[in-house]
């Protein structure tokens, strides 16, 4: 891994509406434009790359351009997303698809507004905590300046509403309603290919022989933190809905347009 890149996974700058030459050239910008399909991919653990490779089989897209975001509640091998857009690259269904050089964004400030700065208040407003749905909508709302800047209509994110039984409070189809709200507001369509598959076996059906099985990916130090002791998880559907609607929707969109104005 390239030592500028280092730098920016060490330092985590506010970087999503301008990005180091050597990470986005001028070139790649311009093919971009010139494309007459293209999407931005969201790049982290395995159900992305299955997203990709099921977008890629149902539509005509002629180029991908992976991104790979940060926030700080990371650990793990950054080598791990790396290693996942290899195996986009040698599969079978990309062959006529090109799959540009990755790019690395995030923001600070948007993650702690949206995740950190409010605790208190939102156990008082709305009477839960918890910084993933948040977190999740972040990750989505922070590539929308990156594809205004791209002439891009599309992001493919790895999203699904199901996990074996498991319940994950940031995709519950309320929460994903919403990430894809705050997308539309841009004009830009948030793809969920993989929302309505239920299992990993499906998930492991796309992928074919590509993901080796147990292969890592990056972690998160609050990863369950909405997991009760027993294994339990209790959430209220009407709280998580006046949360999104009176603070994290606005919030987002307003930091997001900030972003948008100050992009050069």
């Amino acid at each position: 891994m390239r030592t500028e890149l280092l730098n920016i996974l060490a330092g985590k700058p506010e970087m999503i509406n301008s990005f180091p030459e050597w990470m986005l050239p001028p070139e790649t910008i311009e093919q971009c434009l010139k494309s007459n399909r293209i999407a931005i991919a969201e790049i982290a653990g395995r159900d992305s790359v299955a997203a990709v490779l099921e977008a890629a089989g149902a539509l005509d897209f002629e180029d991908i351009l992976p991104t790979i975001a940060y926030t700080g509640t990371e650990y793990g091998s950054w080598d791990t997303p790396f290693r996942a857009i290899e195996l986009l690259r040698e599969a079978p269904a990309m062959k006529n698809i090109r799959i540009f050089d990755p790019v690395f964004l995030g923001s600070p400030n948007i993650w702690w507004q949206l995740c950190g700065r409010h605790n208190y208040s939102l156990v008082k407003d709305f009477g839960f905590y918890t910084p993933c749905i948040g977190c999740h909508l972040y990750f989505h709302g922070i590539r929308i300046p990156l594809a205004k800047i791209l002439n891009c209509s599309t992001i493919i994110a790895g999203e699904r509403e199901s996990h074996d039984g498991r319940i994950k409070i940031n995709q519950l189809g309320i929460a994903l309603d919403a990430y894809i709200e705050v997308a539309e507001k841009f004009d830009v369509e948030l793809l969920l290919p993989l929302r309505n598959v239920d299992s990993g076996d499906q998930v492991i059906k796309i992928l074919g022989n590509i993901w080796e099985e147990g292969s890592e990916q990056l972690e998160c130090v609050l990863s369950k933190n909405y997991v009760g002791r027993d294994g339990i998880v209790l959430y209220s559907e009407d709280a998580i809905v006046r949360f999104l609607r009176e603070f994290a929707l606005p919030l987002a969109e307003k930091m997001i347009r900030e972003n948008l104005t100050n992009s050069n």
